[in-house]
């Protein structure tokens, strides 16, 4: 059986650093293949062309320090999920763990650098990367099929909204009563189909993605949760006739919606919506 590379960035400003750390791997391990950046302006274009598995990068280093690297890598969709491993030997104080955390690291390695310890923590945070990206994927899988649950209930619900309708059109003056029955089961099936699916949704929403609607409201105060709920749909990358079909919308009114929310967050005509929103 071929086993796939991992792929591992190093990125140091000390060449010698750079070779002992892939030197330990090589001696027991040819399962990885090694991407080598002497500053974070380089790590950061090989990590958006490349895409490595886990990055160990240093602290203190020209252009881009470790720190620096980390929050770029976090705000593009396409690398902010790459694990990363803070090096140094300065900063080592728990003020300087806490900062790194804070940016993103997933975990913090002294220099100089114990080969057992390297490897183990390396091999573990790869392990524990893949646990996590399987778990979000499931997730968003789930969120999607929801999703699609609901464009295919409220398609039922509007075809028996519309027959509601004919209904009582047809047959409502025969009876008062008649007649306001029919109106408030229009009325429910409205309700049904803008509210009550949204909210089942929203739990689970919230439980993926907790921070989602805070961040938006902070960027945007202004913000309507209409516009909230779009941006959640959006987020899910669901097609324009789609995201229609479960907020009772036309597809027009969603463009409009879309053009509406990205000037609220003040987007430039080269930004995309939808990768803006997944870096939240």
């Amino acid at each position: 059986m071929i086993l796939s590379l991992r792929k591992i960035l190093i990125v140091d400003d000390d060449v010698a650093i750079l070779n002992m750390i892939i030197d330990c791997f090589e001696e027991i391990d040819a399962n990885y293949l090694f991407y080598r950046a002497n500053n974070g302006k380089t790590a950061l274009q090989i990590a958006t062309n490349y895409l490595p598995d886990l990055i160990i990068t240093d602290w203190e280093m020209p252009l881009i320090t470790g720190i620096e690297l980390i929050k770029c890598l976090k705000m593009d969709e396409r690398t902010r999920r790459i694990p990363v491993v803070m090096l140094t030997g300065k900063m080592t104080q728990v003020q300087h763990l806490e900062m790194a955390f804070n940016a993103g690291a997933i975990d913090f390695i002294r220099k100089p650098i114990e080969k057992i310890e390297l490897i183990t923590r390396v091999r573990s945070m790869l392990l524990l990367a893949d646990s996590f990206n399987d778990a979000i994927d499931l997730k968003n899988r789930d969120l999607t099929n929801m999703a699609m649950y609901i464009v295919q209930n409220n398609e039922f619900n509007v075809k028996l909204r519309h027959e509601v309708t004919k209904l009582e059109t047809t047959y409502g003056h025969l009876d008062v009563n008649l007649i306001k029955g029919l109106k408030s089961l229009n009325n429910d099936l409205s309700d049904k189909i803008k509210y009550e699916a949204w909210g089942k949704f929203e739990v689970y929403f919230r439980q993926i993605n907790p921070d989602f609607f805070n961040c938006l409201v902070a960027i945007c105060p202004s913000i309507s949760p209409a516009e909230l709920r779009l941006a959640a749909f959006l987020r899910l990358n669901l097609e324009t006739k789609d995201i229609a079909a479960i907020m009772f919308l036309t597809i027009d009114s969603v463009r409009t919606a879309r053009t509406r929310l990205r000037k609220k967050l003040s987007l430039k005509s080269s930004d995309n919506l939808t990768t803006f929103l997944l870096s939240l």
